[in-house]
């Protein structure tokens, strides 16, 4: 993790725990060393809820899920919703749309961070609505940001860029910039560059510049990190390669004999 990624996590947490308290009784899990995509997924850390797989069938899992989202308690409808964070159903999708429709903030607020964590495309259109109205609290519009850069959908961008011109949070600023970056998409060049330019906290000029490179193809964003793994997944080592070649070719060469 890079020196800028580190401060911006650290200020992210810092700007998120001076707002007024989301988790209720729960206790506010600050983001480990396992945690490969700060500081957007320091956001959701900050959330209420751990990430835990279940073990459940997608079924029941489900059936579960639901129970807990009609409950009256919005901290149950909260583990709802975190307990379908990795099943693969169209259910899910349906409880987590509900979810962003809320009337506590903290129920928002998870279906936000997991739709982020799933990279659901589907989500940005809704997402970015909400990230343009007046009566979003402020603590939503944050996680909203975070994780339309986590989704990393064009459609995503020119949401945030209008985010950005009407905050002056440094912590805000730094994780919309950021968002900004892995996202990818050219027409946040203009608001980075007048950003590295002119804003007045060193760590979003400098996350300004990377998220300028990233988009540039000189640093690699969380995505083409991703794709770059997937490929390197299916590539077989020259010397393996080599090594079943050999083999093929002595059985062939003992048929013979």
């Amino acid at each position: 993790m890079s020196k800028a990624r580190s401060m911006l996590a650290a200020a992210v947490v810092l700007g998120a725990l001076a707002l007024p308290p989301i988790a209720g009784a729960q206790d506010i899990g600050l983001p480990g060393p396992a945690n490969q995509n700060m500081p957007l997924s320091s956001l959701e850390q900050l959330g209420p809820g751990s990430v835990q797989k279940s073990g459940k069938s997608a079924t029941d899992a489900i059936r579960d899920a639901k129970r807990k989202y009609a409950d009256a308690d919005p901290r149950v409808r909260v583990q709802g919703l975190e307990d379908v964070r990795y099943v693969d159903s169209p259910d899910t999708n349906e409880l987590l749309f509900q979810g962003l429709s809320d009337s506590d903030v903290r129920v928002r607020i998870k279906a936000i961070d997991v739709l982020g964590a799933r990279g659901d495309n589907d989500a940005v259109p809704a997402m970015s609505q909400k990230l343009f109205l007046l009566e979003t609290p402020p603590i939503e519009k944050l996680h909203l940001v975070a994780a339309l850069g986590r989704i990393g959908d064009d459609r995503g961008a020119l949401p945030i860029i209008e985010y950005l011109k009407n905050t002056d949070d440094t912590a805000s600023r730094g994780t919309a910039v950021f968002a900004l970056g892995e996202i990818g998409d050219p027409v946040a060049n203009d608001t980075l560059i007048q950003i590295d330019t002119d804003d007045s906290s060193p760590l979003v000029r400098k996350l300004a510049q990377e998220a300028i490179e990233k988009i540039g193809g000189e640093l690699p964003n969380r995505h083409t990190e991703e794709i770059a793994a997937a490929k390197l997944k299916f590539q077989q080592p020259t010397d393996e390669k080599l090594s079943k070649l050999r083999a093929i070719d002595d059985e062939n060469q003992n048929k013979q004999y």
